[in-house]
């Protein structure tokens, strides 16, 4: 058996994520593959249009084999912590052989040699990056031209400058970059591949191909909540699933319909905000002092961005005050080296055949049903992870079943089980 893992969002999964999928069987040569999938908020700070277990299963559908869900806390944060607790997951697996990811660089030796000096930290890089921040330069500056200078002094890759710089600012590549570094810091066995990403870019938000970004899907569907407009972009498998959800009254989610919620956490918690992670240096007065003018999420947004921090930034911050995330609780989970459980979302019958392979390879808890998670609530870690994902459920639920109320039973992460798919197409 040789495995795949893959680290995706699915938000929603479209022809790139196909593309992607097939070609990473291809040069992996794997049989099988397992997606650690973000759950019900994602990485830049905003919630899923539909829920973890729509995307979960029309993933499995689309040829995934196992989906486990990326722990919360890990889920919602920069690229460092979102690929740490992804690798993480991934080699708590004992099982896997091999990760595949897109990037814009699409060379994974180029992305290996810059990697492994950020996880070295040789001296004379080191040197040359004090020498830079002496001159008054930003730090992600300053560390791109130490690496540039190190790279060049000892002829490790042909680079320019210019092509380092757009390397190093390139999403896609960054995380690339992240997933590599938590390679190397856990010597793991498990070998990164990359491949090309295809047509448009990350943060593209036009659709003129049948391969777009999910940006641009997003926002189709957010301006004028029209799936012909997206068809030709998505597999059949996700447009019948997403008509599906339309037509039983589950609309898209996004971040604007927690505006109110986000307001009433703020002024709640005005005296104790900078106790949430991300909010440093002040932002919490800023953050404080805008919620009374800003007549939408997106104007709060704009209102509290600065040259220092990035809009992204600023959604990452407000998504971990909403949903709680504090400073002392990042701090117990973010250096783990081992996951201490997985959480099913959806598999087929190969997705049998890892799960089979995890048990007999590695000691991790599978959560399966909720219900019986209460057999390790004494480890710190576990508990504050496992509590995080509940309590993320329920406020995503909260909004997400506001026209389907008699659906809602209670935390329904007790109440939903794995999907098994039978007889995947592949």
């Amino acid at each position: 058996m040789n495995i795949l893992g893959l680290i995706v969002e699915y938000n929603p999964f479209h022809n790139g994520h196909l593309y992607h999928l097939t070609k990473s069987l291809e040069i992996t040569k794997a049989t099988h593959s397992v997606a650690i999938m973000s759950g019900n908020f994602l990485q830049r700070g905003e919630p899923a249009l539909f829920d973890k277990y729509t995307r979960a299963e029309i993933a499995v559908k689309n040829g995934v084999d196992l989906v486990i869900e990326l722990p919360t806390m890990f889920a919602c944060q920069s690229a460092e912590f979102f690929a740490h607790g992804a690798i993480t997951t991934l080699n708590s697996l004992n099982c896997i052989n091999s990760i595949c990811f897109g990037s814009e660089e699409g060379n994974v030796d180029v992305l290996y040699v810059v990697s492994n000096i950020l996880v070295e930290e040789p001296k004379e890089f080191k040197d040359s990056l004090k020498n830079h921040l002496d001159k008054g330069m930003l730090y992600p500056t300053a560390r791109s031209l130490a690496l540039f200078d190190y790279i060049d002094k000892y002829k490790l890759l042909d680079i320019s400058k210019e092509k380092l710089l757009s390397l190093l600012n390139s999403s896609n590549n960054i995380l690339g970059l992240e997933y590599i570094k938590c390679l190397l810091k856990l010597k793991s066995n498990i070998k990164p591949f990359t491949i090309s990403r295809v047509s448009s870019s990350y943060n593209c938000e036009n659709i003129d191909s049948d391969i777009c970004s999910a940006t641009a899907i997003r926002k189709s569907l957010k301006d004028f909540n029209d799936l012909s407009l997206i068809k030709d972009v998505i597999p059949y498998i996700t447009y019948s699933f997403l008509k599906s959800k339309l037509n039983s009254n589950f609309l898209p989610m996004f971040d604007d319909k927690y505006f109110d919620l986000i307001n009433s956490i703020v002024l709640r918690d005005c005296d104790i905000l900078n106790k949430y992670f991300d909010v440093n240096e002040g932002i919490e007065n800023k953050i404080y002092q805008n919620v009374f003018t800003s007549t939408s999420l997106k104007d709060l947004q704009l209102s509290v961005k600065s040259k220092r921090y990035t809009l992204t930034k600023i959604k990452r911050t407000l998504n971990n005050i909403l949903l709680g995330i504090t400073k002392d609780d990042m701090n117990l989970v973010k250096n783990i080296n081992n996951m201490p459980y997985i959480r099913v979302l959806a598999f087929n019958d190969k997705g049998r055949e890892i799960l089979k392979t995890i048990k007999s390879n590695s000691d991790i808890n599978i959560i399966n049903k909720f219900s019986n998670i209460s057999f390790n609530m004494d480890d710190d870690v576990f508990k504050t992870l496992i509590n995080y994902d509940i309590k993320a459920s329920n406020i995503y639920n909260m909004v997400y079943y506001q026209n389907n109320k008699h659906l809602l039973k209670g935390p329904m992460d007790y109440y939903t089980t794995p999907i098994y798919v039978r007889n995947t197409i592949k």
